[in-house]
């Protein structure tokens, strides 16, 4: 069973409740990456009148339009269309993880009323990130295998998976050094004794800044001097414990950094942030931060990796997990975003080469 979870926006116009059609935030989307209404309407599956006849309609609402024509240009998004489609954004980002937890766990409610009790449910409880949710749609596309997938973050996950809350945690840790400084708080719950190691991608994370970087932000350094607002990520995140080593490394102040303890809970809501403008800068991984047309400044790569208990590994319900991770469907859907690497993705590894030694 799979459940989506969505939130609809209701304007109050002259005594009546209007539901905003959400082709509205699909067709500023493409408006604004193809800079054409014609072209956006033809992404969207709809005809171009049905497209202009929208915006009118809701411009005439919102009291300033959100389209300009250019003739022989093209169109753009006008000042209220930019924050129209960057406020969806940033509640898009900022609660996707939460409704996807509930819808989650609603639909394994609902079929552990449907079906026997002695019928497996795979949990997985894994850090938010797009691999995950490739895997979780490749996942779901397969009927006779019910799936759990709860987003948390790194340590949390793989503290759920230590109390046996879940089978499979997923987690990232930098490589080189910085994992090692890091490794006693994964090691905490994992052992090679209990426990087995999926290599799902090599991914790169860094700071996002707006576009054309305006405030020449290069590095974290750059983030002390104290005039940059910055977007920072949750405690007992994967993202959170690599920005903070990285300050370690370089004897940066965190107090020193403005805005250091506003706290998000996932990468798109910080791209979000700064795509906005709320924030001159996160950290994040790259691949978000060209999602959000966001410039990037590349400071560390890490392993992306899936945990799993010696006893459930066999499990018929794993072992088809780890072939769809080995499967085209799963490659295909990361197949050129910017700082992922697939060469070892499905492969086992072990805990030496995540957390000691590297790789050779």
């Amino acid at each position: 069973m799979n459940i989506q979870i969505n939130f609809l926006w209701q304007i109050e116009h002259e005594g009546k409740t209007i539901t905003m059609d959400p082709i509205l935030f699909n067709l500023l989307t493409s408006l604004d990456s193809l800079g054409s209404l014609q072209q956006a309407a033809l992404q969207c599956q709809v005809s171009y009148r049905h497209a202009w006849g929208l915006m009118e309609k809701w411009e005439k609402l919102f009291g300033s339009p959100l389209v300009i024509k250019h003739r022989g240009r093209g169109a753009k998004l006008t000042e209220a269309g930019v924050k129209l489609l960057q406020a969806q954004q940033q509640l898009q980002a900022r609660h996707a993880p939460q409704l996807a937890n509930q819808a989650t766990e609603l639909a394994h409610q609902l079929s552990r009323i449907q079906q026997s009790q002695q019928h497996y449910h795979l949990k997985i409880f894994a850090s938010h990130g797009l691999a995950v949710s490739a895997l979780q749609d490749t996942l779901n596309q397969l009927k006779d295998m019910p799936v759990e997938l709860h987003f948390h973050g790194s340590v949390e996950s793989l503290l759920a998976l230590k109390e046996n809350q879940c089978d499979i945690a997923g987690f990232h840790v930098p490589e080189g050094e910085l994992g090692k400084r890091v490794s006693s708080q994964y090691l905490q719950h994992i052992s090679p004794e209990n426990h087995r190691i999926i290599y799902l991608v090599r991914r790169l994370q860094g700071l996002m800044v707006p576009k054309g970087n305006p405030l020449a932000i290069r590095s974290l350094a750059d983030l002390s001097k104290g005039h940059y607002r910055f977007i920072n990520r949750q405690k007992d995140s994967g993202t959170r414990l690599l920005l903070d080593q990285l300050l370690a490394l370089q004897h940066i102040d965190p107090t020193t950094i403005t805005g250091y303890q506003q706290e998000e809970f996932t990468h798109m809501a910080v791209a979000a942030m700064v795509a906005s403008g709320v924030a001159d800068s996160g950290f994040g991984i790259a691949a978000v931060a060209k999602k959000f047309g966001l410039d990037f400044v590349p400071l560390q790569w890490e392993h992306y990796c899936l945990a799993v208990s010696q006893q459930q590994f066999e499990h018929e319900s794993v072992q088809t997990l780890l072939e769809c991770v080995k499967g085209k469907t799963f490659h295909d859907a990361l197949a050129g975003l910017e700082g992922y690497e697939l060469s070892r993705c499905g492969q086992e590894v072990t805990f030496e080469q995540i957390f000691e030694t590297g790789f050779a």
